[in-house]
């Protein structure tokens, strides 16, 4: 049977049109992307917190908290500004709003899950310890989970430039040659979450791999 036929956008009832996608609808070229992005994002704030001029995310705003049985010291860094709640462990971001419930981003993957809760215990530590995170269900969760996801892509981007601009590119240039597999460049970590905050990917004239090679250091994305 032939394929139905696309349906023109200015025949789409303008409701139906501008309801949230039910899904993350993010291309395996574009997750793959984020995936090694945020990998080395989390490998970055590690060398944040260990840098010779002392402690970037609590000079950022971050409070550190740890727990005081474990030899290894687990640490949870955690950052509240007025209705915004972020945390970062070794194992990922936890990013909540007041309004729009809470993200949990995994350091190895690029598709987040919600709950609909703005803030996460202060003795959180480890994945396992924390609350129940889904996909969103219905139309109103789907619409505060995308946006809360542009959100923390986005403040993620507000802290890479704030590194460039007090710190110096140099030494997040450092940072990325220092971790196992530098991917992104580090003049252009800003940018590339900027990219994926705006899903600049839907706008793209060019194919997903030239588009993105505009940030990577190896041109290639396999």
């Amino acid at each position: 049977m032939p394929a139905a036929a696309e349906p023109v956008l200015d025949q789409i009832d303008p409701k139906q049109r501008n309801r949230p996608r039910q899904g993350w609808c993010v291309p395996r070229t574009i997750r793959r992307f984020g995936e090694k992005l945020m990998s080395q994002q989390v490998w970055c704030w590690g060398r944040d917190i260990e840098c010779s001029d002392g402690n970037l995310l609590m000079r950022y705003g971050f409070e550190r908290y740890r727990e005081s049985n474990d030899l290894d010291h687990s640490t949870c860094y955690r950052w509240d500004q007025n209705e915004m709640h972020v945390c970062l462990w070794g194992f990922g971001m936890f990013f909540g709003s007041r309004k729009l419930g809470g993200l949990f981003l995994n350091r190895f993957e690029f598709c987040p899950v919600w709950a609909p809760v703005e803030s996460v215990s202060l003795d959180i530590y480890w994945p396992d310890e924390l609350p129940v995170f889904k996909r969103p269900k219905g139309e109103m969760q789907w619409l505060r989970a995308q946006k809360l996801w542009r959100q923390s892509l986005t403040w993620i981007a507000e802290y890479e430039s704030w590194i460039r601009e007090g710190v110096g590119v140099d030494y997040r240039r450092q940072c990325v040659q220092s971790w196992m597999r530098p991917h992104v460049r580090a003049e252009k970590k800003a940018a590339a979450w900027r990219f994926l905050s705006r899903y600049g990917w839907e706008h793209e004239s060019q194919s997903l791999h030239q588009a993105l090679r505009r940030f990577t250091i190896t041109p290639a994305l396999k």
